[in-house]
């Protein structure tokens, strides 16, 4: 008798194939390619949303910045000219523009002299019973003033106790210290000739990756730069035209007329942060103020 292996040998070849294969080369670059695309564009589209979070972040910067200027100024105005005259013993006078007001330093005299880019008035903008010489200046990128090469500028204010100088108010002038400043205004229009705007100064620099200066991309907006930092108002509305000061009789009875003060400011993100890739331009912010004087002189229009 024969005996058999009980187990059977088995062939290799003989075995059945299995129905699960695995991916051919060519299957393999095809997924990647189609991955490294996919990466790709999710990649370009956090960097754009990274960088349109930076643009917004830069005008919300702007904007905290302006708002914070513009309330200052908004409060200062609204103290000008308290304590005025009339709430003094002067005799009666109907005109507070006389050299023992102007030199009185318990007396705010008021507005001193007003021009599209310069404000200078009196006033206790502490409430601290101490009557105050404030300034508002706006200077050009070089810091000169009047502003007369090129934007963004800057817009100063000052605040100096009142002092007696002596002087008539011809002559009248104060004290300054510019302890606070706004930054990138690059709106300086000093109108003439009844105009709302105009003369504006140009802004320095060019789009990102162009040719394309500030001041070329921007003349589309005619406001833009042309647009006066501080412009006045009568009590029915009206544009009163600037300048005016205390120097003469006429300069002195058209202060008198000035009810609301405004004060615009055109904010432009700095050149190396905050560029919208889109439009390769940088965030524009406006902001503006109107403050209307609560302390008229005696003969002021209320």
């Amino acid at each position: 008798m024969t005996l058999k292996n009980s187990q059977s040998r088995l062939n290799p070849w003989t075995l059945p194939h299995s129905p699960e294969q695995g991916f051919t080369l060519l299957e393999l670059m095809v997924s990647a390619a189609v991955l490294l695309i996919v990466v790709g564009v999710a990649v370009n589209y956090i960097a754009l949303t990274v960088q349109r979070s930076k643009a917004e972040q830069t005008k919300v910067d702007l904007t905290q910045e302006g708002r914070e200027f513009v309330d200052e100024f908004e409060r200062d105005v609204h103290q000008i000219g308290f304590p005025g005259c009339a709430d003094f013993d002067t005799g009666g006078a109907t005109s507070c523009a006389t050299s023992a007001n102007y030199n009185n330093a318990n007396i705010a005299a008021g507005i001193i002299s007003i021009s599209s880019t310069n404000l200078v008035f009196e006033g206790d903008v502490n409430g601290d019973g101490v009557v105050d010489s404030v300034q508002y200046q706006l200077v050009d990128s070089a810091g000169t003033y009047p502003p007369a090469t090129t934007c963004p500028c800057t817009l100063q204010r000052s605040q100096v106790a009142k002092t007696n100088t002596g002087a008539a108010p011809a002559s009248y002038t104060q004290l300054t210290k510019w302890s606070q400043e706004l930054q990138n205004v690059v709106n300086s229009g000093v109108p003439t000739g009844g105009a709302v705007y105009g003369n504006g100064l140009n802004i320095s620099g060019n789009l990102m990756n162009s040719s394309t200066t500030n001041t070329a991309y921007y003349a589309a907006v005619a406001t833009f730069k042309d647009f006066p930092v501080i412009s006045a108002y009568d009590a029915s509305g009206t544009l009163i035209q600037l300048p005016l000061d205390n120097t003469t009789a006429t300069g002195q009875s058209n202060l008198t007329q000035i009810k609301t003060i405004r004060l615009t400011i055109n904010l432009l993100g700095s050149a190396t942060a905050g560029y919208d890739l889109q439009t390769k331009t940088r965030p524009v912010v406006t902001l503006v103020g109107d403050a209307r004087r609560n302390n008229m002189m005696p003969g002021e229009v209320q």
